[in-house]
């Protein structure tokens, strides 16, 4: 499967033709992955000419994220106190797991804690993620339900995600931006030293940082992510 954008049209074509059912998949997998029904229009009209957003208006903002939250969840618990080539070697094992794929829930209660400490090498993480799984099957934990998208309230989710083995504050923020809730800063050990770079400054307590987005209210995080971010969005 292909994803095209000519004049702000998405074009999604298949090496071969879809059932009525795949179809209607495929759109609701591709509306999630590039945040289709993300109303971010509040916070273009919040920014002023003199704004040092203002540029974001043209339609910036939206997280690239992934089919399932549960992919979500896991590829972000794969990113914790790790360098980002780690990160890969993991999330490329888990794809093995699930035979060219990302697993899913039950794949991954199957495969068992140790599997993925063993060949996974997910170390402290593998326990983590092995619970996660074991909620999901069990009923326990209906992740897609946690979807701003959905309907879900920010407070509920912040308390579930951070409910979770392994979840700390920058997991909980990362999650909640792909989710849709956009007020959690994400700091970490790539957007602290870029932000205090960017103000030409030697340090910038994380509260500080907060204050400095505090304006922005839902969309504090967001702001803070398209400030380091800005030289990625070509024009």
């Amino acid at each position: 499967m292909t994803v095209t954008q000519r004049e702000g049209t998405l074009r999604v074509a298949t090496p071969a033709a879809l059932s009525a059912r795949a179809r209607a998949e495929v759109a609701q997998s591709v509306a999630r992955i590039f945040a289709i029904e993300t109303d971010l229009s509040p916070f273009y009209n919040a920014l002023a000419d003199n704004d040092p957003l203002h540029w974001a208006r043209g339609g910036a903002g939206r997280m690239l994220a992934s089919p399932s939250v549960l992919e979500d969840l896991v590829k972000t618990l794969c990113s914790t106190n790790c360098a980002f080539s780690a990160t890969r070697r993991m999330i490329a094992a888990l794809v093995q797991l699930g035979g060219g794929a990302f697993p899913t829930a039950e794949m991954l209660r199957d495969a068992g804690a140790q599997t993925l400490i063993d060949d996974v090498r997910m170390g402290y993480r593998a326990r983590s993620l092995f619970e996660v799984a074991e909620r999901v099957c069990d009923g326990e934990l209906d992740l897609e339900s946690l979807r701003a998208a959905g309907g879900a309230r920010e407070e509920a989710v912040a308390e579930t995600l951070g409910s979770l083995h392994g979840f700390g504050p920058y997991a909980v923020a990362h999650a909640m931006q792909l989710l849709g809730f956009h007020r959690p800063l994400i700091l970490d050990s790539w957007t602290r030293p870029t932000y205090v770079q960017l103000l030409g400054k030697r340090s910038r307590s994380d509260a500080a940082i907060r204050r400095d987005f505090a304006r922005y209210g839902a969309y504090a995080g967001l702001a803070f992510w398209l400030t380091l971010t800005k030289d990625w969005v070509p024009g």
